[in-house]
């Protein structure tokens, strides 16, 4: 009898510990779950996610907590969403932030019956710009997320804007396009749309520059803002017209915000591209917003100020 009592107690340990066991399994199963667990998958996902509603708040905070917090904080919204955009600027005043309204007419402003007035795209998609505050979100920010900013923006003054969605890294790759072929890459896949919407009054290549920061950064506003430049190329058959329409555009933002902008160049000659696809249309620009060590928050303070006096052109032309 004590041999059996001995037995059945030692099944039952075995059964308890089989059991922790399971529970210990599922436990980390689910946890691994979660903490990998995306909103979205992929850039151009989040940027739209991030911009759908104008407040540029994460729908859900990510924590590096236990799994029962982890439920909790998303399916309770227990937690206070985090702008990733107040994050990662050191001054930024967060009670206006998160005080912001977007334009009560953005939906009414996006799905306009009016055809679109400016065409976004980015010869060099995979161009960066910093952003400590979205490594948890595994985003990297950088200038395909400044054209949907800046659309959303041109929408809120009235501008009805089309950014390339095209992953033109992709296409690349699958035509073993070389990276100094990113010009001809992006001629490929803009011409059509810009052949088939005679409504366009600008096209924008947008990039960011390689400079240093205090080369690349203003203050404007009690706002660090990342200063922008204009590029034409002048080997192309539009040179003029470019050349004009962009120091309208130019002209207007120095007047408002002289610091902000460091003017428009000309582009030629041998180890410059000279023509950067303006050949394909009279009203195409090459904007350059802030550098490699400018932070979205920066380049969203620069579009801020920007979007209104493009709308001012957009609706005087």
């Amino acid at each position: 009898m004590a041999k059996m009592k001995l037995v059945k107690k030692r099944r039952f340990k075995y059964r308890i510990l089989f059991y922790l066991f399971l529970v210990f399994i599922g436990y980390q199963i689910s946890y691994n779950i979660i903490m990998n667990f995306k909103l979205v998958k992929s850039n151009e996902d989040f940027v739209k996610a991030l911009i759908s509603d104008s407040n540029y708040h994460l729908l859900y905070e990510k924590k590096a907590s236990n799994l029962f917090s982890q439920m909790f904080s998303r399916v309770l919204n227990i937690n206070k969403p985090l702008s990733i955009l107040e994050a990662s600027l050191p001054f930024t005043q967060k009670e206006e932030a998160m005080t912001y309204v977007s334009n009560p007419n953005f939906s009414e402003v996006n799905d306009l019956k009016a055809d679109p007035t400016v065409y976004i795209y980015n010869s060099h998609q995979s161009e960066e710009y910093q952003g400590e505050a979205l490594e948890n979100y595994n985003i990297k920010p950088g200038v395909m997320m400044a054209s949907y900013i800046l659309q959303d923006k041109l929408a809120e003054n009235d501008v009805k804007a089309l950014v390339m969605e095209d992953n033109l890294v992709d296409y690349m790759n699958l035509n073993n396009m070389s990276y100094n072929k990113s010009y001809q890459a992006a001629r490929n896949l803009i011409t059509e749309t810009i052949q088939n919407t005679p409504t366009l009054k600008l096209i924008i290549d947008l990039h960011r520059d390689a400079l240093s920061k205090d080369k690349s950064t203003t203050i404007i506003n009690n706002k660090s803002c990342a200063k922008i430049i204009f590029v034409i190329g002048k080997e192309n058959s539009n040179y003029q017209s470019n050349l004009d329409m962009t120091n309208k555009i130019n002209d207007k933002i120095k007047a408002k915000y002289p610091e902000l902008t460091r003017g428009v160049i000309g582009k030629e000659g041998s180890g410059n591209n000279g023509i950067y696809n303006q050949d394909l249309s009279p009203k195409m620009t090459l904007l350059e917003i802030g550098g490699q060590e400018n932070t979205i928050d920066e380049v969203l303070n620069t579009i801020e100020l920007i979007a209104p006096i493009i709308g001012e052109y957009i609706n005087e032309n």
